[in-house]
């Protein structure tokens, strides 16, 4: 089966389009048959694809990607509500979130380990401005949309925050507002 994405161009590098179009194959064998499990949200948030000329266009399938996701853990959660009851998914979700917002609320340039100079990591303060905001809207429940954690970027710099620590709590939060969703669905 063949996607219609847009490709990169002949000069320009995209995904290999073998690739994706293969595992877009077993994301809608699963999508049209959810018990065969072939594919999870986790699955869809870590796929990497390799880069070739003239692929599929790189943004185009990441926001694909982004809505498979979102429409496989909305329907995983549903089942984890089913199986373990609202209210102790519900408990599990408030847990979650506090332990979110105690590493938001961590003293500046504590939050996550550092890289020894003269290795480079993310901006601390970039991403120390970000737990501020994220720890309000956790701890508030705010509005706050998957796709803007997903979109943030941080700027290079010596010593800064180990990238993999950011990348996994940023994960995390993504998890919380999907859970939430599932939660806010599951209530109507």
């Amino acid at each position: 089966m063949s996607y219609s994405f847009v490709l990169s161009g002949k000069r320009k590098l995209g995904y290999n389009i073998s690739q994706v179009d293969e595992f877009l194959d077993l994301a809608k064998q699963q999508f049209n048959n959810p018990s065969r499990e072939l594919v999870s949200s986790l699955d869809v948030r870590t796929i990497r694809f390799k880069l070739v000329k003239n692929g599929y266009s790189i943004s185009v399938v990441d926001s694909a990607l982004e809505k498979l996701e979102d429409t496989f853990a909305a329907s995983e959660f549903t089942k984890d509500i089913m199986n373990q009851g609202y209210f102790e998914f519900s408990e599990d979700q408030d847990n979650l979130r506090k332990e979110l917002v105690a590493r938001c609320n961590r003293a500046k340039h504590k939050k996550f380990s550092t890289r020894k100079f003269p290795n480079k990591g993310y901006s601390i303060k970039q991403v120390d401005r970000l737990c501020s905001q994220l720890g309000k809207s956790l701890e508030d429940k705010a509005d706050l949309s998957v796709r803007e954690v997903r979109l943030t970027t941080f700027k290079s710099k010596r010593g800064g925050y180990a990238e993999y620590q950011v990348d996994a709590f940023l994960e995390k939060v993504v998890e919380v507002l999907q859970r939430e969703q599932a939660i806010q669905n599951f209530k109507r």
